[in-house]
């Protein structure tokens, strides 16, 4: 059996150890005036503008259905039929978020019946916590007996999935 101070010199070791653990190293490649090259050789300036790059997400697969002459699109991940039955959905949201009022905006130009709950109230923190909702916004789409479709988190997973039934 070890002794209070011999662990606490263990303690101290590995704590030591703790402060020079480094990663493997990676190597991240982009493209940068018409090739690629790995960013870690790239000049100052062209780093910095790496840093504000944003990832491009299309809104739409090139995924078609044909029906004779007319061509059905459809939403990424989510099969027409499931957003066919679409029949209301629960909007989560707390009033100091940022991205809820947006959220709130786009679901009210939809033909669907919804509802909002603030989860800074204790019974909609509860019912978030028994729908298993970690963030807001959150929206919960369900079918007409209560059983949920898909779930999205912003405008622009919406968009993509909900793509044909915008009301603009």
């Amino acid at each position: 059996m070890k002794t209070v101070q011999e662990i606490e010199q263990e303690i101290a070791g590995l704590k030591e150890q703790l402060q020079t653990v480094e990663g493997t190293p990676n190597e991240v490649y982009s493209r940068i005036v018409g090739y690629y090259r790995s960013v870690k050789n790239w000049n100052k300036g062209k780093r910095e503008e790496y840093r504000y790059r944003k990832e491009y997400i299309p809104v739409m697969t090139d995924m078609e259905v044909h029906q004779g002459d007319n061509i059905e699109r459809k939403p990424s991940g989510i099969p027409m039929s499931v957003i066919e039955n679409i029949a209301g959905y629960t909007y989560f949201y707390r009033k100091t978020c940022p991205n809820c009022p947006p959220v709130k905006d786009y679901l009210s130009a939809l033909d669907f019946e919804g509802r909002s709950v603030d989860v800074d109230s204790g019974e909609g923190l509860q019912e978030a916590v028994e729908q298993g909702v970690l963030s807001a916004p959150s929206v919960i789409f369900v079918d007409d007996t209560g059983t949920e479709l898909f779930r999205a988190f912003s405008i622009e997973e919406m968009n993509r999935i909900l793509h044909s039934l915008v009301v603009h």
